[in-house]
């Protein structure tokens, strides 16, 4: 499986080809930097290694399949980190994110067709939130147990 695994019904039209390779490029950079800054000897408490890391993005209209989708996932790899993308004609709400079965984090994320770019700044936040925990910073996400 590849670092970021995207599930999708293609209605938004989102290229995610594109952006997968992107932030793929990005997750690698974050990586060189976190060894970098590892030899250094810079405090890095829990330093995640992106090579081992892997990350879904569910991308569904209609909230029962994405439901059934992130679980699909998670009944295979019940920890892993899950981005749901939703907007304002979407009917997935944060209940839906309480269907969803495994231990992992989540985040929901709107996704705004007039400002694509948009999307993958808040992707690369998320991701960034899993490389470097900090005492004072916490990630946007929620856990959510079942």
């Amino acid at each position: 499986m590849e670092p970021i695994t995207v599930l999708s019904d293609g209605s938004r039209g989102i290229d995610y080809d594109n952006m997968i390779e992107l932030l793929n490029e990005w997750i690698t950079d974050e990586q060189r930097e976190s060894a970098m800054k590892r030899e250094k000897n810079v405090n890095n408490e829990e330093g995640e290694e992106w090579g081992k890391a892997h990350y879904c993005i569910v991308d569904y209209q209609d909230a029962g399949q994405a439901v059934s989708a992130a679980n699909a996932i998670r009944a295979f790899m019940p920890q892993i980190p899950l981005l749901v993308i939703t907007d304002f004609q979407s009917l997935i709400r944060k209940r839906h994110l309480q269907l969803i079965t495994g231990t992992g984090l989540i985040k929901m994320i709107l996704w705004h067709e007039k400002e694509p770019d948009s999307l993958i700044v808040e992707i690369q936040r998320w991701l960034h939130s899993f490389a470097y925990k900090t005492k004072t910073a916490q990630p946007s996400t929620q856990s959510m147990r079942r």
